[in-house]
Parts: structure tokens; sequence; C-alpha cells
């Protein structure tokens, strides 16, 4: 991973935009989401996104925004789950600033925690293809 963050990081009004458009996908790498998430938000582990060997997450690679985020928008697994979204051929890859805190800070909506998405296993063979 490089020392310097070279993901683009999207304004919660800017997010709040997106979402009214339909053409964000959120997700919640907060590792511990607590009792409560951005509403429509899809939960990963940060660990498991970092530990895949690909990732092949049911999300479009070009059409559309994907933005991580996690509770301050300062978190290491952000650039790092980034990086490895862009390397696996997802185009548009944000995070939010100041993550979930600022957020809920700006009375952005909000749901109660979803379960967890597993992170899809990819065999050497797949990735061989």
């Amino acid at each position: 991973m490089s020392d310097t963050t070279t993901t683009p990081k999207l304004s919660v009004s800017d997010v709040a935009a997106h979402l009214e458009r339909g053409d964000v996908f959120l997700l919640d790498v907060r590792g511990s989401t607590g009792k409560q998430q951005i509403y429509g938000a899809i939960n990963y582990d940060p660990k498991k996104l970092r530990s895949a060997s690909k990732l092949v997450l049911p999300l479009p690679k070009s059409d559309g925004l994907i933005v991580l985020y996690d509770a301050s928008g300062d978190s290491r697994d952000l650039e790092t789950i980034a990086e490895k979204l862009r390397a696996d051929g997802y185009a548009s890859i944000y995070a939010l600033e100041g993550g979930f805190d600022a957020w809920d800070a700006a009375g952005g909506r909000i749901e109660e925690a979803t379960i967890e998405q597993p992170v899809p296993l990819v065999s050497e063979h797949q990735i061989a293809r």
C-alpha cells in the first residue's frame, strides 16, 4: 500500500445527493457496525475484504459510484480496500469524508444495521480465467 491517500473523498452532502439519484453503492467497512448504518449500505468485514485473493462483489464495475465508509473516514482499511477494489476492476471508488460519524452528525438517514455480507470466495482456477 502507498503512503499517500489516493482514494478521493465525497462529502456527506455529495453522497446524500447520489443516494437521491440512486447511483451510489455504500459499503460499510467499520468492522463493528454497532446498531446503525447509513440507509441502504452493505456491511462487509474489512478483514475479509483485505484477505480475499480477488474481490468479486455483487457491485457494478463501471456504472455508479462505490463509496466506502468507516467510523470517522480515516482508517487505513479504507485505502487498502479501495486499492484492492480498483485492482479487481471496480472503477469509481470513493470514501465518505468523515465516515459514519459525519453522516450521523449531519442528520443523514440511518437504519438498523444489517447482517454482514459474506465476501465471495474465488478459487485459483477462477482467478486464472
